[in-house]
């Protein structure tokens, strides 16, 4: 399917592809609409810091609460800190875009209560969540990949058989 298969358009939409994953940790990209080039993260860590980080240069969606850190006792603003992103929107630079063991396109409509929500599909099984906090968001993310991971094993036939339609 298409991202315009999805209805999902906004100016913070991300495509992850998960290229590895390693003890419950993942390696892969990140396409967004405002470069060609993928944004690498090598650990489950280092993409929830690229995705925090990509938004706050966007500033959208702006946090509802400042974030505390041990080095940086003013608490100030990230977003009011970093160069503004040229927003050069190009929704086409998403389109074929896929992780090699899985592939999410994921929306973040707030960043509330110091946690994000939003909605996330799972592009290789055709399905759509939606969370309620970044840690919801990382097990919707596990969960799809281990359900690939077990199909791995089984013909192509049944892999289609099993894959639900959208939620």
């Amino acid at each position: 399917m298409e991202l315009s298969d999805y209805k999902m358009h906004a100016p913070n939409m991300v495509c992850i592809g998960v290229d590895r994953m390693n003890s419950g940790d993942c390696r892969g990209r990140i396409w967004h609409q405002y470069s060609a080039d993928p944004v690498l993260f090598k650990t489950t860590v280092g993409l929830m810091k690229e995705l925090d980080g990509l938004y706050d240069r966007w500033n959208f969606p702006q946090r509802s609460t400042s974030a505390r850190t041990f080095d940086d006792p003013g608490h100030r603003n990230p977003a009011a800190t970093r160069e503004r992103e040229r927003k050069d929107m190009d929704e086409r630079r998403l389109a074929g875009k896929t992780g090699e063991i899985g592939t999410f396109l994921v929306r973040v409509k707030y960043r509330q209560n110091a946690t994000w929500q939003g909605e996330i599909v799972w592009v290789e099984g055709n399905q759509r969540q939606y969370f309620r906090s970044a840690l919801e968001l990382l097990k919707l993310i596990d969960s799809a990949l281990k359900k690939e991971s077990e199909n791995q094993g089984e013909p192509e036939d049944k892999k289609q058989e099993k894959r639900p339609s959208v939620i």
